[in-house]
């Protein structure tokens, strides 16, 4: 199972490295439960787990994917679309909260410019909807909110102010850069 939670990762990220959280990131194609693997003992299933996460938070940030709904936004998606992907929620963002805040030193440690980013794009989105995460996702216990800013975003806001150039996420994650200015 490992091996085709890394594989599935690695097929979102295609693109990436062009066009970064625009261009790849495709995980609607995909229904694993990456959240499941954040603390897996094996380390690449667990940083492409992230990696993942990652994109998927970094594609809704950008407006290219909306891979997290709340229910009331997929029950009017039924409504108009004929696609059956898109009649199916396939990504529970508490899941991915509640993986994110048991995990969040040890990813912080391990993947300090992913961990950047995703601070990064939770700061983002809420800013962007001009809700709170609570008013968005009323299905949600809000606690769980509560506890993502405590224990995470407001610790760490700095980490999304700094934002570290991207050819050091491209060397973590392990994708090879496309244009020159993020080579070492």
């Amino acid at each position: 199972m490992a091996n085709n939670i890394i594989e599935q990762a690695k097929r979102g990220l295609e693109g990436f490295a062009i066009g970064g959280y625009h261009t790849s990131c495709d995980y609607s194609r995909y229904r694993e439960h990456y959240y499941k693997y954040f603390g897996d003992p094996d380390f690449e299933t667990r940083k492409y787990a992230i990696a993942a996460f990652t994109c998927m938070l970094g594609a809704w940030e950008t407006g290219a994917l909306f891979i997290f709904q709340p229910v009331k936004e997929c029950e009017e998606n039924k409504k108009w679309s004929s696609n059956p992907l898109n009649q199916k929620r396939f990504y529970r963002f508490k899941d991915y909260l509640h993986a994110l805040l048991d995990h969040h030193e040890q990813i912080e440690k391990e993947f300090p410019y992913m961990f950047e980013d995703i601070i990064l794009f939770l700061i983002r989105i809420e800013q962007n909807k001009g809700i709170s995460y609570e008013e968005w996702f009323p299905e949600h216990n809000p606690n769980v909110f509560k506890r993502l800013r405590e224990e995470i975003l407001i610790p760490k806001k700095q980490l999304a102010e700094k934002r570290s150039p991207n050819k050091y996420l491209l060397k973590e994650i392990g994708i090879e850069p496309f244009f020159e200015s993020n080579k070492f």
